[in-house]
């Protein structure tokens, strides 16, 4: 049976590798191909085995009836009284601006991940409650994910402390926010992914080893 944090684990992965940065409409599939944030999401997700998840970047408008046919149950989204779970996938879309605007990513808790929200710094610890995302281009447009300022975290592709769940100011009705959440279980490899004090690893990610 499929298990969310089997997806969280290859998401970990590819954002503890500095090869693979972000682009729209990439998907993980390689360094070259790069990843924007509903490709990561699916791609980790189709590699986990959950059903009828294509290995591509949908967008995230189009993300409910594959995640629905996949199992999840949306999970109503009230700012005032919403508590995340570990392992859920939130989704944000907000089609009233023009050109419209749309996030996803993992929610996990106590991971190995940069503690700093805002990226100024490169310190990595066990963070309680983190994203696990692909974010945007933050201006760079090269291959391979960059750094902060030249020094601070590696800021496209990463796992991270934050400061708000949700951006209210972008996505400012309720209904513009959707979660998405199925059981699963942690198992001796959700360690695997989990390293220590240093910094990103440019080593290729081979499936296999998760098992």
């Amino acid at each position: 049976m499929p298990n969310i944090f089997d997806a969280i684990d290859y998401a970990m992965a590819i954002c503890w590798n500095e090869n693979y940065g972000y682009r729209i409409g990439g998907h993980a599939a390689s360094y070259n191909d790069g990843t924007d944030c509903c490709g990561l999401v699916f791609h980790c997700l189709h590699q986990a085995g959950f059903p009828g998840i294509p290995d591509t970047s949908p967008g995230v408008h189009n993300m409910h009836p594959y995640m629905i046919n996949a199992g999840f149950t949306e999970i109503p989204y009230d700012r005032n009284t919403f508590v995340p779970q570990d392992g859920d996938i939130i989704t944000m879309y907000n089609p009233n601006v023009s050109p419209h605007i749309g996030h996803t990513f993992f929610y996990a808790e106590n991971i190995r991940a940069y503690t700093d929200p805002n990226a100024y710094s490169d310190h990595i610890g066990n963070v309680q409650h983190a994203k696990v995302e692909a974010s945007d281009t933050r201006g760079h447009s090269g291959p391979g994910d960059s750094r902060r300022n030249g020094t601070g975290a590696y800021w496209e592709v990463w796992c991270h402390a934050y400061n708000n769940l949700v951006d209210h100011s972008r996505y400012p009705q309720d209904s513009m926010v959707k979660v998405y959440r199925i059981g699963g279980y942690k198992s001796n490899k959700w360690l695997l992914f989990q390293w220590p004090d240093h910094k990103k690893h440019p080593l290729p990610f081979n499936p296999n080893m998760l098992y």
